[in-house]
């Protein structure tokens, strides 16, 4: 019996390994939102003290090890991200959108009755959609009311549609 404890002990630790590995997040970080996007991954990652007045709320995305685009700084208040939830029937999702200039990037998830379920990362340049980009993989979300709640995310503005 122990060994088959000790095994599954091994296992886990192996597993949370691999995780790690696909993740732009630090060890010292929390994985608010990661997935595969074919060769690329986009990670959204906070300082483990996130609240409205400290901490900080990152978006990363490229190949592991050398991100294409890491923002905003690991400064608090956060106000270039914005977060919203969607109500679909049968189901619900949640965003956050990273803005940065003239381009918006919204990652999402969302389950449906009759499609399933939907991630990815929305690319939107004033105010017009560039690219839609779909998680490969099952994505790591904390997305959601009470992770708004918690790190003091404002409410967006503007909504969000899932791509089609």
């Amino acid at each position: 019996m122990k060994i088959k404890s000790i095994l599954v002990l091994a296992l886990l630790g192996i597993s949370q390994s691999v995780v790690s590995a696909n993740t732009h997040c630090s060890h010292q970080e929390v994985i608010v939102f990661n997935c595969n996007i074919g060769k690329k991954v986009v990670s959204i990652c906070a300082s483990p003290n996130l609240s409205a007045k400290t901490g900080y709320l990152q978006y990363h995305f490229g190949p592991i090890h050398s991100p294409e685009l890491v923002f905003p700084s690991k400064i608090a208040p956060h106000d270039q991200v914005t977060g919203g939830t969607l109500t679909f029937s049968g189901g619900g999702g949640a965003y956050l959108r990273f803005i940065r200039n003239h381009h918006r990037y919204v990652v999402y998830t969302a389950i449906g009755r009759g499609w399933g379920e939907k991630a990815g990362v929305n690319v939107e340049k004033d105010g017009h959609r560039k690219a839609n980009l779909i998680c490969r993989n099952q994505p790591i979300s904390e997305l959601g009311p009470d992770f708004f709640e918690r790190a003091a995310i404002k409410q967006d503005p503007i909504g969000f549609e899932l791509p089609e």
